[in-house]
């Protein structure tokens, strides 16, 4: 095995440390993916990229006390489910570095490999950003997913973590148009034209969420505001076009 390709998807669980009472320690027990013989130093850079690449801590795998020497560590045990999805998770990257990404014909080099920060990117859980506010919507509601949109972004944006671009919210609004929750759909336009206040792509999602909705007049202000920002939205133009000389 390759220690090159295992920094995983989920944190360090893959290896435990013997020897309490001495960190580090000479030897280690219950290596199950890692190599049994792989040297301490590399053992404690490849937990450092896991812990990294997921914005966690040991704890997050490791049974102890945050804040206690790292002696005191049950560092052997399997108690955490995390550390053993962790062990799933580096043999599940193992085998698309060394065999799937192998097979890709005419490779380019160097060779993109997966790692850590590929899916996780700072994150314990990596979802989308879609998909994270589409449970806070099913689960708490519009308002709430509001706020925690904000406390994601003031918490991740600049870094790689969440799509924080104009286009996931406006994709959202729209699926949830197509359910029927205009209510959520527009709430969350209005939270996309904040963040993107000249883009003319929300505004034109909104006239057409109105529209279905069956607020026409709402739907050529919205519109109107959309050319107005932006001229060469020609599916903008020509639906305001149609809606005026009807109306």
């Amino acid at each position: 095995m390759r220690i090159a390709v295992i920094p995983a998807l989920i944190l360090a669980g893959a290896a435990s440390l013997s020897g309490q009472g001495k960190f580090p320690p000479d030897s280690f027990t219950n290596l199950k993916v890692l190599p049994k013989n792989i040297a301490p130093r590399e053992l404690l850079n490849t937990m450092r990229g896991f812990a990294l690449g997921l914005g966690v801590r040991c704890t997050y795998c490791h049974v102890g006390e945050e804040g206690q020497p790292l002696s005191t560590y049950k560092f052997a045990s399997d108690d955490k489910r995390t550390k053993r999805v962790a062990r799933v998770m580096i043999d599940m990257v193992n085998h698309i570095n060394e065999e799937h990404l192998a097979d890709v014909p005419d490779r380019p080099t160097p060779h993109i490999v997966v790692r850590c920060e590929t899916c996780h990117r700072g994150v314990s859980r990596p979802r989308l950003l879609e998909d994270e506010m589409q449970l806070y919507l099913a689960d708490s509601g519009l308002a709430a997913a509001v706020a925690h949109y904000r406390d994601l972004r003031s918490k991740y944006y600049g870094g790689e973590a969440y799509d924080f671009r104009e286009l996931p919210l406006v994709a959202l609004a729209q699926e949830q148009a197509r359910d029927g929750k205009f209510d959520n759909a527009v709430g969350l336009l209005n939270l996309s034209a904040e963040f993107f206040p000249t883009s003319g792509m929300t505004p034109m999602t909104l006239g057409n969420v109105l529209l279905f909705k069956g607020d026409t007049a709402g739907a050529v202000a919205a519109l109107k505001d959309a050319v107005a920002k932006d001229s060469t939205l020609g599916q903008a133009k020509m639906q305001l076009q149609r809606l005026t000389e009807k109306h």
